[in-house]
């Protein structure tokens, strides 16, 4: 009766053992499953970006709306019957900030001034 005894407490300390210490145990179990969730988010934003960059693709394809508008957005191009004007915003003295000076450095006149 002593060795049954002796041989179920060790079948139980080595099962216990495979499920708090061994590979498969559950700490390691919730960090495969957090990073599975982790990685599961990120496949579906790149899904996303993939989704807009094939519309964007196929826009380019179809059309020369989208082409047009590319080219006047990134390019600043203008057609040839447009006249382009651009409207610069007066400034006001009192929002304009002068660099930093660094009090350490000290300029020297040039040598022959």
């Amino acid at each position: 009766m002593r060795l049954l005894t002796v041989i179920v407490v060790l079948m139980v300390a080595g099962l216990q053992w495979r499920v708090w210490f061994s590979e498969a145990s559950v700490g390691e179990v919730n960090a495969k499953q957090e990073r599975l969730a982790t990685l599961q988010a990120e496949q579906t934003r790149l899904e996303r970006r993939n989704e807009t960059l094939a519309a964007e693709v196929g826009s380019l394809r179809e059309g020369m709306d989208a082409v047009e508008a590319q080219a006047r957005l990134t390019l600043g191009l203008v057609r040839e019957d447009e006249r382009f004007y651009q409207v610069v915003e007066a400034v006001r003295p009192d929002t304009i900030t002068p660099p930093a000076v660094d009090p350490t450095r000290v300029t020297s006149p040039a040598i022959g001034e």
